[in-house]
Order: structure tokens, then C-alpha cells, then sequence
């Protein structure tokens, strides 16, 4: 028996004789499973399991798909190519078949909503019950992906746990809500699953428990990230321990943990060998690290942005001998870092940015020699960068902006040649940067040396650098009074700022030709005069235009309400503008930000001032320019991006930058406008601040203004305003700033709900005529004399 076993499994080494017994019955067995095989096809096509169509896929399993069509919304026809006249649905947009069963089946829906532009994904998004209940005859799928769709609220069904061969599914950004059904738990063949819900709208949670996540044993990667756990907190590491083969889990922003500190030990073994990648992000643990963290050995990947963990960095973090990836961003670490930090010596990436650190910057870091990104900012560094820091050649991002260091730039840092993003801004460097510094960075994309103000930007004006610069931003250091020349050759800048550079004169011609792709321009305080030149209309893509604390002259050119039809923010305050307010500035429907303050403007205020769609609008939409974030995709979630504005609000300057998406604002104060308010200015109830201060405006407060719900700023101080304050102020509840002094008002003063806080007498006085004054001196006097 064993002879014939070793024969048997030798067999296609050492073939049976063709007149041998053994050949012959394994013929007839190879006959048999064929013709077995022939009647499973034969009954597959003649209907006994289901009927095929025209051209491949089953009936049934076409039907299925048609009524998931009919079904959901399609507002940008994704799904034009699922038609019902005898088409293959195989061909169909996102359907992909298999044919491993001796029968063609639908075994893949990719209905993603993938979009270059995120701006446009909302409109292209499927729309409402997208776990229809036709998916059911969909037998065989295994993959189901209806990631960035819009559920548009509703629960995920109970259903999907019936979809038993699904081995991946990913849910993720598409606007579910309600509880996360415990059936997922059905799909004990899940090797990939996403609900994470970025963005969601709708607030989705996990109930009291994640036991289920156990029938999932077979699970390799796991992301619900933003969904709220809070209920689960309690055994959200023992569930998540229940899945021996995960590599990957993704739990940002779960609201883990909130009450109850993350356990620092364990009271059970831990399964979790096989984890590569760990991101709790954004669950606030207030607590050290946890012991059992450093038990996770195959961790390639740990991040803990913004968890507040606090307390020093053990020493065994250099258990992680694997670890590439560590972001510990915007903690409550203090230095300083152990030495074993810098024995990772498959580090590539490495942000420590906001925290308290300390000190010199760290010498260990120059053996980390795979090293490819570093952020360290606001880590309270001090003294110089050393010259050493050339030797990590392998960077490409280099940010230790918002520290004390100070001392000279070093050259040496020419020598990182594959550096794509350079930002040494707010710090106290001094001495000069020049050509030398820059030469070699040949992939240089990003610079930022801004707010450096003892440092001098001495580069010879008639370099040509080897890069192409998408960011420049070297405001606030000693550059001027000429522009730099060396900028002409940089044909794909999208930002520049050159704010408080001591910049004087007229700017070159080829600086408004050269910048054709610009979307930010800061050229703020600085000396610039001259007129806007009509090739700044070819500069179609800008969104922020800063312009303010200059010299600039002539009338604000008629193009811009034309050209600009992307801007959302337009600051020419503080210049020596004249003439008229164009009205078709009102066709810039996405303007959020005017300030003209401080200038020579004359005339009214076009009526087509009600008509900014972004100010009528009470929502709030996160400006698509900011998508260039300050520490690129690092701070995305902090920081808006990489401009900010300065603006009068509340009779105070404030710098707005992490929520400059939030500001709306008018403010034309110190101008010699004339006529009175249009009342169209009531429809923007989206709008926060209004200063119309010192001007000549006549007439009577538009009663129109009370309608203006969101408004938090009014100040129409200083000009020839009459009759009654009008009651609906009162209806103003978000006002905190009111002020309507030094005009011609008369009657009572309005009450009622915020008014009544706004207790200040001064925001009311009247202005008094020539003759009121004479009176008022003569009184003084002889009250003065009867003393």
C-alpha cells in the first residue's frame, strides 16, 4: 500500500505504461470528471442554475444590477453604460466577472467615486439606498467598493452581512448614518474593510459593543476612522485583539477612550503580531504610553497626531526595529528624546511637530541615514542648525519652522540635493542666504524662509535657479527695495508671498506676465506703487489677492470683476485707490473677503453687492484653495493653508489663518463713498463683519440689515446717517460689535435681545453740527468761569 501511495504521487514524473491497469482506470476517471464537468455547463446554459444572456453574464445577475440602478440617484450618469437592451454586464461601468466557477459572475462592483478634483466629487457621487436589496442576487461578489458616494444619511443595512463571499468592502466617505450594524460580523471571508468617514455630516457610531469584530478572523485590514466608538471604548483593544491576521488598523478621530484612559497594560495576550500599520490619531488618551505598545514589533507604522499623550518618549521605542513611519504631531511630549530614537534605522519618516522638545536640535537624528522626512516644528528648539544636517542626503522634506533657532544658515545645507520642501520660517536666523545655499537643490518645489527678520535674502538677481518653485514665501526678511529678478525663470508658481519684504517702487512688467498659473499672492506692506496693470487679468486662477499696505494708485481696474471669477479673498486697504467701486464685482459669486479700507474709493456701493453667493450663504465651505497645506498633507487638519490675512475687526488688527475659510467681511471704512446703503446688503446673511465707518453715507440704516443673522461686526461710524435706528437691529443675535456713533440718529434706541448687552453709551453718540459745537464751548466756558 505504501508502494502504490509512492508510485501515485510520482505519477507525472514517471508515467504509468500505456498497457498498464493503473493507466487505464486513471483514463476513466479523467473521462468521468469531464463528463460531469460538460453536464454542470449544459445545465448551466439550458437554466437549471440560471439563463445566460446574449453575451455572457447571467440574466438574473444583469436584472440585479438594473434595479440597483433604478434604485439610486445618478446625477452625473456614472452609470449611462448599465442599459437593459441584451447588454453584457460584464462590459458595464465598474462591474468586473470572474469566470472560475465554469460560469460567468459578477464578483466585483467598483462604483468609488474616484475624482482627480475633490472639489467635484459631491457632484458626481451615487446617490441614496447604495446597499439595495438586488445586490443580494449578486452570489458570488467578493469585492463591493461605494467609497465616497453619498448614503445621504441613511443606516447601513443589516443586509450586508448577507453578502457572504464579500472579501472586500469599502464604505468609506460615503454619508452613512445611524448605528454600524453588528451583522458585518457575517463575513468571515472579510480580508478588507473601510468605513472610514471623513467628512461624514451625519455622525455614524458603533453601538455598546465591537464583539462582532471576532467573525472576522480573517481580516487584514481594517479603517473606521471618524466613526464615533465612544459607547465601545471599553473593549475596543480586546475586540480589535480578536483578529490574529491584522496588518492594518485605522481608528482616527473615534472618540476612543475619552473617559477612561487608554490601558497601559494588559490582563490578556496580545494577538496583534502581524500589525504593520497602527493610526490612532485624534482620540484624546491624556495618559503616557501605554507598555504594551512596544510589544507590537512588526509595526512599520505609528501614528498618534494629536492624542495628547504626554510625558517622555521611552527608551523601548526602539523595540519597533521595523518602524519607518512615527508621527507623534501636536502631543504633550517633553525632551529629551532617547537615544534609542535614532537607532530606527529604517526611519524614512519622522514628525515630532508641537511638542516640548527643547534644546538644541537633536544630534541623533544625523544617523538616521534613510531618513526622507523630518518635521520639527514649534518644538521650542533653540541655537543653530548644525552643519552636519547635510549629510542626511536623503531628505526631501525638511520643516523646522516656528522655533527659536538662530545663528547663521549653514551651507551645508546645499548638500541635501533631493530636498523638495524647505521651511525654516519663524525662527531668528540671521546673516545671509544666497545662491550658494540653493544651487544644488535641483527638486526644490517648496520654500518657505518667511518671518525671519535679522535674515537677508542676498541672492544675485541674475541667477537662474535649477528648480522650478511651486510655493515662495520669504516675507518679513531683509529683501528689498528691488524685486528679485532670479523669480522671472519660475513658470509654475502657484503662491507667492513677499509681505513686509521692504519691496519699493514699480513692480517689473514681467512680473505680471511671468505668473500666468498664480491662485495666492501676498505682496502686503510693502512700498509698491503704481497702477494694477491690465496683463494682471490673464492671472484667471487667483483666489487670494493681497495687495494692502502699499502705494498703489489709479482706479481698481473693471477686469477684475471679469478675470477673477475664482477669487475669494480681495484685500487692497491701505493703498491710494480712486474713482468708483465697479459693480461688476458682484459677479464674483465666491468672493468672501473684501477690505478697500483706507483708500480714496468715491461714489455709491453697487447694488450687485448682494449678490455674493458665498456671503448669502450661512454654510461653511472649506476654501478649494487651501488644499495647499502649510506642512502638505501633515497639519491639513490644523491649518487651512498656507495664507493668512490681516484684518480690521472690532476696531482691533486680527490675523486670521487656520480659520481664514471662515471669515466673510465687508470693510470699505475710510473712503469718501457717498448715497445711501443699499438695502441689498441685507441678503447677505452669511456675512460676520460690516464697516462702513467713516464715509458719507446719507439716509437711513437699511432696515434690511436686521436680516443679516450671522453678522457679529456692524460699525457705520462717521457719516450723515438719519432718522430712527431701526427696531430690526434687534433681530441681530449673533452682534457683539455694534457701532453707530458720530452720525445724524435720532429717536429711542432699540431693545430687546442682543441689543441689550451692547450697553456701551459711546457706539451711539451723535454727531453734532458746527453750531452745536460753538454752543456746547460757549456752556463749558462759563460753566468754567462760574468755578
Amino acid at each position: 500500500m505504501a508502494t502504490a501511495w509512492r508510485r501515485s504521487t510520482l505519477c507525472f514524473r514517471e508515467p504509468w505504461p500505456l498497457h498498464h491497469p493503473q493507466y487505464c482506470r486513471c483514463c476513466y476517471y479523467l473521462r468521468l470528471v469531464l463528463l460531469i464537468g460538460l453536464a454542470f455547463f449544459l445545465m448551466e446554459v439550458a437554466g437549471v442554475e440560471g439563463r445566460v444572456s446574449s453575451k455572457g453574464c447571467l440574466q438574473r445577475e444583469r436584472d440585479a444590477l438594473l434595479l440597483f440602478k433604478a434604485a439610486i440617484k445618478d446625477p452625473s450618469a456614472r452609470l449611462s453604460s448599465w442599459r437593459a437592451q441584451g447588454d453584457d454586464c460584464c462590459a458595464w461601468t465598474g462591474v468586473v466577472c470572474h469566470n472560475r466557477t465554469g460560469s460567468v459572475r459578477v464578483a466585483e462592483l467598483n462604483l468609488g467615486n474616484t475624482n482627480d478634483d475633490e472639489r467635484n466629487v459631491p457632484d458626481m457621487a451615487l446617490r441614496g439606498e447604495l446597499l439595495h436589496p438586488s445586490l443580494l442576487s449578486l452570489s458570488h461578489l467578493q469585492s463591493l467598493d461605494l467609497s465616497c458616494n453619498d448614503f445621504e444619511g441613511t443606516q447601513i443595512p443589516p443586509l450586508v452581512g448577507s453578502l457572504h463571499k464579500l472579501r472586500y468592502l469599502d464604505l468609506s466617505r460615503s454619508n452613512f448614518g445611524g448605528i454600524i450594524p453588528p451583522h458585518l460580523g457575517n463575513l468571515t471571508d472579510l480580508r478588507y474593510l473601510d468605513l472610514g468617514s471623513h467628512d461624514n455630516l451625519y455622525f455614524p457610531k458603533v453601538g455598546h459593543s465591537l464583539d462582532w469584530l471576532s467573525g472576522l478572523s480573517s481580516l487584514i485590514y481594517l479603517d473606521m476612522s471618524y466613526l464615533n466608538l465612544s459607547d465601545a471604548s471599553h473593549n475596543w483593544l480586546s475586540a480589535v485583539n480578536m483578529l490574529p491576521s491584522l496588518q492594518q488598523l485605522h481608528l482616527q478621530g473615534c472618540s476612543i477612550n475619552i473617559n477612561i484612559n487608554i490601558p497601559l497594560s494588559l490582563n490578556f495576550h496580545l494577538n496583534l503580531t502581524s500589525l504593520t500599520t497602527l493610526d490612532l490619531t485624534g482620540n484624546i488618551f491624556n495618559s503616557s504610553f501605554p507598555n504594551w505598545l512596544w510589544n507590537l514589533t512588526s509595526l512599520s507604522s505609528l501614528e498618534l497626531w494629536r492624542t495628547e499623550i504626554g510625558g517622555a518618549l521611552p527608551a523601548e521605542i526602539g523595540n519597533l526595529n521595523s518602524l519607518s513611519h512615527l508621527d507623534l504631531f501636536g502631543n504633550l511630549l517633553s525632551g529629551p528624546l532617547p537615544d534609542t530614537l535614532w537607532k530606527l534605522k529604517h526611519l524614512t519618516y519622522l514628525l515630532l511637530s508641537y511638542n516640548f522638545l527643547g534644546n538644541s536640535l537633536p544630534m541623533g537624528i544625523m544617523n538616521l541615514s534613510s531618513l526622507s522626512t523630518l518635521y520639527l516644528d514649534n518644538c521650542s528648539l533653540t541655537g543653530p542648525i548644525p552643519s552636519e544636517l547635510g549629510n542626511l542626503t536623503t531628505l526631501n522634506t525638511l520643516s523646522l519652522e516656528s522655533n527659536l533657532l538662530s545663528g547663521l544658515i549653514p551651507h551645508e545645507i546645499g548638500k541635501l540635493v533631493n530636498l523638495e520642501y524647505l521651511d525654516l520660517s519663524i525662527n531668528s536666523f540671521e546673516g545671509d542666504i544666497t545662491e550658494f545655499h540653493l544651487s544644488n537643490l535641483t527638486k526644490l518645489y517648496d520654500l518657505f524662509l518667511s518671518d525671519n527678520h535679522f535674515l537677508t535674502i542676498a541672492i544675485d538677481h541674475n541667477w537662474t535657479p535649477p528648480f522650478q518653485l511651486y510655493i515662495i514665501s520669504i516675507g518679513s526678511c531683509k529683501l528689498g527695495p528691488r524685486f528679485p529678478t532670479w523669480l522671472r525663470s519660475q513658470q509654475s508658481i502657484n503662491t507667492i508671498h513677499l509681505h513686509n519684504a521692504n519691496i519699493e517702487g514699480n513692480l517689473p512688467e514681467w512680473f505680471w506676465n511671468s505668473f500666468s498659473v498664480i491662485e495666492f499672492l501676498d505682496l502686503s506692506h510693502n512700498k509698491i506703487s503704481g497702477h494694477l496693470p491690465s496683463s494682471l487679468q490673464n492671472c484667471t486662477w487667483l483666489l487670494v489677492v493681497d495687495l494692502g499696505d502699499n502705494k498703489f494708485s489709479g482706479n481698481i481696474p473693471l477686469w477684475i470683476g471679469q478675470s477673477w471669477q475664482r477669487l475669494r479673498i480681495l484685500r487692497l486697504s491701505s493703498n491710494m485707490f480712486d474713482g468708483n467701486i465697479d459693480p461688476q464685482l458682484g459677479h464674483l459669486r465666491d468672493l468672501q473677503i473684501i477690505d478697500f479700507a483706507n483708500n480714496k474709493l468715491s461714489g455709491s456701493i453697487p447694488h450687485s453687492f448682494g449678490n455674493f453667493s458665498t456671503m448669502i450663504s450661512t454654510s461653511v465651505e472649506r476654501l478649494p484653495s487651501f488644499d495647499v497645506p502649510i506642512l502638505i498633507q501633515v497639519a491639513a487638519q490644523i491649518y487651512s493653508g498656507s495664507e493668512s490675512i490681516t484684518l480690521v475687526i472690532k476696531g482691533k488688527r486680527l490675523t486670521f489663518s487656520s480659520i481664514l475659510y471662515l471669515v466673510k467681511s465687508i470693510d470699505l471704512s475710510n473712503n469718501k463713498l457717498t448715497d445711501e446703503i443699499p438695502k441689498e446688503l441685507g441678503y447677505l446673511v452669511g456675512l460676520y463683519n460690516l464697516n462702513l465707518s467713516r464715509n458719507y453715507f446719507k439716509g437711513k440704516i437699511p432696515k434690511s440689515i436686521g436680516r443679516m443673522s450671522s453678522l457679529e461686526t456692524l460699525d457705520l461710524s462717521f457719516n450723515n446717517l438719519s432718522g430712527v435706528i431701526p427696531q430690526d437691529l434687534s433681530q441681530l443675535h449673533a452682534l457683539n460689535h455694534l457701532n453707530l456713533s458720530y452720525n445724524n440718529l435720532s429717536g429711542n434706541i432699540p431693545s430687546g435681545n442682543q441689543l441689550q448687552t451692547l450697553d456701551d453709551a459711546s457706539i451711539y453718540i451723535v454727531q453734532c453740527s458746527a453750531k452745536e459745537i460753538c454752543m456746547f464751548c460757549e456752556e463749558l466756558q462759563r460753566l468754567l468761569i462760574l468755578e
